[in-house]
């Protein structure tokens, strides 16, 4: 008798063996595959990001690097096709020749180097070739104590020939100057379709970057205007790789953290409470 009781007692206190079944929860699982469809749509946007990018590099180095430099302006496109026309132009390297005009002189402020406080100097190149006379020249960066002494020394010889890159600006609606300097106006970028309208017949959507190294390298300071333009692709694609892999890998983490929560453990043979029931009462 003893025994029996004993035996019985160990039977039901000893734990049910347990067995993991997947049974997801619908809430978390609705969660989860919004959060996922999330994480791929972000991906699958750095990988086109990827590919604007490298597009967008192979157009310059096609543009910049194997085109020859330009001469003049009128040869580029014709009357009614504008889209043509400042795609044609858009990196190219040239080299136009004409006359400066420091008269209508403007400024972009906002501008340090090396710890000095300077200014890009924006002047407009008379070449009297293509649909405009004039052109926007970002001839660099000018500290603003030599701002005055540049200004009369390219008076006393305005006829130049700048080397640079021509790039095409997007239009700059209601952009305005901040100030002035020197009683030249003064601005925080380069628009040239808003500064056109104090300089009869300029290129509105046309800027030319004077300098032929690339800016970055060392230069001398006490030499004015420090020139020079920066490649126009400002992040790199590996950098898209970067964000791609991450957002895949978070979908990849996501998924597992799933599965990991949709498996339960529940007893191998569950006791069920009639069978239990009808035992007793025998």
């Amino acid at each position: 008798m003893n025994d029996e009781k004993g035996s019985e007692s160990v039977g039901k206190d000893s734990p049910q063996p347990l067995r993991r079944v997947f049974k997801p929860n619908v809430w978390v699982s609705l969660i989860a595959l919004a959060m996922l469809a999330a994480l791929i749509s972000l991906g699958n946007w750095q990988r086109g990001r990827y590919d604007e990018k490298t597009a967008a590099i192979a157009h310059y180095h096609e543009q910049h690097d194997h085109q020859d430099p330009l001469t003049e302006l009128a040869s580029i496109g014709g009357v009614g096709d504008d889209k043509e026309r400042l795609g044609k132009l858009q990196y190219r390297r040239a080299a136009l020749t004409g006359e400066l005009e420091p008269n209508s002189t403007q400024l972009l402020t906002a501008r340090y180097m090396m710890g000095r406080r300077g200014y890009g100097v924006m002047m407009p190149l008379r070449v009297d070739s293509g649909r405009y006379k004039r052109v926007l020249v970002h001839l660099g960066w000018v500290p603003a104590e030599k701002v005055a002494g540049y200004l009369r020394d390219v008076a006393a010889s305005p006829k130049r020939t700048i080397k640079g890159r021509l790039h095409i600006t997007a239009p700059a609606k209601g952009a305005k100057p901040t100030g002035e300097l020197l009683g030249r106006p003064t601005w925080l970028r380069a628009h040239p379709d808003a500064m056109g309208k104090m300089v009869a017949d300029l290129e509105p959507r046309v800027l030319l970057q004077a300098g032929e190294q690339a800016t970055g390298k060392p230069v001398n300071i006490d030499r004015v205007p420090v020139d020079g333009y920066a490649h126009p692709i400002r992040m790199p694609p590996s950098k898209h790789v970067e964000y791609m892999m991450t957002w895949y890998g978070l979908a990849v983490t996501l998924v597992c953290v799933w599965f990991a929560l949709s498996f339960r453990k529940v007893p191998v043979n569950p006791v069920v409470t009639s069978d239990v029931g009808r035992s007793e009462a025998a």
